[in-house]
């Protein structure tokens, strides 16, 4: 009788534990040490997963649009700090992208001295302290907004960002560019099958680079925005957006996907409720939505 009621005791806890965490396909909130009341965002990993930098909003006391890092104690996050190297009190810092080796920060920023308003800057790790960000110049950056930049390729030299500049279909467009013995090729846009007459940004290559996760605010979404994903064929021709579904997509604005260093989590922030500011970091496992192409 005694082993029956332990064996009901043992199903009960364990219905209990199915029921009280998240499934694995779920969204997961970051947590309150990563969110703050204001927006956070864009994050980017060192190779080894340890340390985190991101965009973040009036931290530690100051106001606006600053580049944040935070450092991995066990399973969970520091308190994230500014990093002063590369943000500015004057100007709006967004989007860091770390290269593989961690070695180079990239960063979107308004600061003087660019070749448009909005222009995307890189920073070099020298005796473990960023150097003063420099100017990507052309062709990724233009006399117009230049951002949200990622790479793909062995030696990254295929590069995909965000341009306002002329020739393309929006407000906001997807652009590439291939680098060919080490010279930056000019500027191409990746036409009306991902780019429309809305705005499309933030174009996350998969692990194989074959397809990009983009932000569209186009019609036929959840929300304000949504994340999108498009494939490109055996040609060369990328597909028609598909919209990536209510696994990733709210009522509200989702968006800036990033990958964890193994490609294992997919990460995007997001206006949806259960957050603790504007704009928080959301995560899912990449296998949830993988074979959505």
């Amino acid at each position: 009788m005694r082993a029956s009621i332990n064996y009901i005791v043992f199903l009960i806890g364990a219905l209990i534990a199915q029921f009280s965490f998240p499934q694995v396909s779920e969204v997961v909130n970051m947590g309150s040490v990563i969110n703050s009341s204001a927006r956070d965002a864009e994050p980017t990993f060192t190779p080894d997963g340890q340390t985190m930098y991101f965009n973040c909003f009036d931290r530690q006391g100051e106001e606006g649009s600053d580049i944040c890092v935070s450092y991995r104690q066990g399973l969970d996050w520091t308190e994230p700090t500014i990093v002063w190297e590369v943000s500015t009190r004057e100007h709006m810092e967004v989007e860091p992208l770390l290269s593989p080796d961690g070695q180079q920060l990239y960063i979107m920023s308004t600061r003087p001295g660019g070749k448009g308003g909005m222009d995307i800057w890189v920073s070099d790790l020298v005796g473990g302290k960023w150097s003063t960000p420099r100017n990507l110049d052309g062709p990724i950056n233009s006399a117009y907004a230049d951002h949200c930049l990622y790479f793909t390729g062995q030696e990254w030299e295929t590069a995909y960002w965000t341009s306002t500049r002329p020739g393309g279909f929006g407000g906001n467009d997807i652009w590439t560019s291939e680098r060919i013995d080490g010279v930056w090729q000019d500027a191409k846009n990746l036409g009306p099958n991902v780019n429309s007459a809305a705005s499309e940004h933030h174009s996350l290559p998969s692990p194989d680079g074959n397809s990009l996760y983009i932000t569209s605010i186009r019609e036929g979404g959840f929300g304000g925005e949504d994340i999108f994903v498009t494939t490109r064929d055996a040609d060369g021709d990328w597909s028609e957006l598909v919209n990536l579904g209510s696994q990733v997509n709210s009522d509200k604005a989702d968006r800036c996907p990033a990958f964890s260093p193994d490609f294992k989590t997919f990460f995007f922030d997001s206006e949806r409720s259960g957050g603790f500011g504007n704009k928080d970091l959301w995560s899912l496992p990449y296998s949830a939505i993988e074979e959505i192409r």
